[in-house]
């Protein structure tokens, strides 16, 4: 019998073979949308030998537990150009590395939240995931970078950064750091960002702590209009087409089951949900399912390092960015009216407590950004 990442790799070639490859003509279909090329990030510089037009580089900020609220968020200041129109490109480099003697010893969520100054509302920038320390030392680092041209809008001025850190190992000793360098590259630009707008946000409404929503516990589902319910959006009449960003992290190690899974009726018994177990999201556009995406990642290529590296988990690895996935939307309703819904599989949690230890829940962050082509 195949299993669920068989049955959706097969899916994935059967589309390609479609047509939906990386350069063919966008069907007719309204809203017709696909995945983007675009990586979650680089291992390697995408300018390398170009050089930047303008660069800022923090300091290296220590990763420790700040607290629980959103206003207790580690704070840096960044200084960037007045106006960003000129820029065409803007490329984040993310560094991991030590504190004194060298990173602390776990796994912990980094979140790296931009703070609009038009409108105050916050974007996740990056999304990534301390390695298991203890085989490094203070000349220990490790750098991603990520195509962050979609954010220019927003990065002008001074700009503060929010961070959060979601652990406890920080000692006196050794610490997880992490330092950012902004380069932007002045060019023509093939389009316009002329929209953005925040879709799904659990750091923001949280029911658990930990900037995340549960699954699958009772009078509290995940689908529930305050969490993944509907959204309207009216784009403005000029955006043509939309970039989708979509940041799904799973935690917890919940043995509940997934009750339309399996061939017994019974459904399936879950394998630690949400961080060891697979699973998929369907976006639903103005009422029809557009795409579906999977939320897991196989760390069998991940560095060496200390702990359980190796074991596969819901869309990261210990020492490594979060898998975002970046979906083109194209053939926007004439009315600009976009009506969008995200689901995930049905769940039923054993833990089947908001506070319980090891329930089920997920990190959740959907942004667009609209295009004036």
């Amino acid at each position: 019998m195949k299993t669920l990442k068989q049955l959706f790799t097969a899916a994935i070639l059967s589309a390609t073979v479609l047509g939906c490859n990386p350069n063919p003509d966008i069907p007719k279909d309204e809203c017709f949308t696909r995945k983007s090329t675009r990586p979650a990030w680089y291992n390697e510089h995408p300018m390398a030998g170009t050089e930047a037009d303008f660069s800022v580089k923090t300091d290296a900020v220590r990763l420790h537990f700040y607290g629980w609220g959103l206003d207790e968020d580690s704070v840096i200041t960044v200084k960037f150009p007045e106006s960003t129109d000129k820029y065409n490109r803007a490329i984040l480099t993310y560094r991991m590395g030590g504190w004194n003697e060298g990173p602390s010893d776990w796994d912990m969520t980094t979140m790296i939240m931009l703070k609009n100054p038009h409108d105050g509302k916050f974007y996740e920038l990056v999304r990534a995931f301390t390695p298991y320390g203890g085989y490094f030392d203070i000349n220990w680092e490790k750098l991603y970078y990520m195509d962050i041209t979609e954010y220019l809008p927003m990065l002008n001025g001074e700009i503060e950064l929010h961070i959060y850190y979601g652990g406890w190992d920080a000692t006196d000793k050794k610490a997880h750091t992490v330092t950012l360098t902004f380069d932007f590259y002045e060019g023509e630009k093939e389009k316009n960002t002329i929209f953005y707008q925040n879709i799904y946000d659990s750091r923001a409404s949280s029911n658990i702590g930990y900037r995340s929503w549960a699954y699958g516990v009772k009078g509290n589902d995940i689908e529930d209009i305050e969490r993944l319910g509907l959204r309207e959006v009216q784009l403005p009449k000029e955006v043509k087409s939309l970039l989708m960003k979509v940041s799904i992290s799973g935690h917890g190690a919940d043995r509940g089951v997934f009750p339309d899974r399996g061939t017994t009726g019974k459904g399936k018994r879950a394998n630690n949900a949400a961080e060891f177990d697979e699973n998929f999201y369907r976006v639903i556009l103005n009422g029809e399912q557009k795409f579906e995406g999977y939320i897991f990642y196989e760390n069998d290529s991940t560095y060496r390092q200390a702990g359980t590296y190796k074991l596969d988990r819901a869309n990261w690895g210990p020492g490594l960015p979060l898998k975002v996935d970046w979906l083109e939307i194209h053939n926007l309703p004439k009315d600009g009216k976009l009506n969008i819904d995200f689901d995930l599989d049905r769940f039923n949690s054993k833990v089947n407590d908001l506070r319980g230890e090891g329930v089920a829940n997920y990190i959740i962050e959907v942004d667009i950004f609209g295009y004036d082509k």
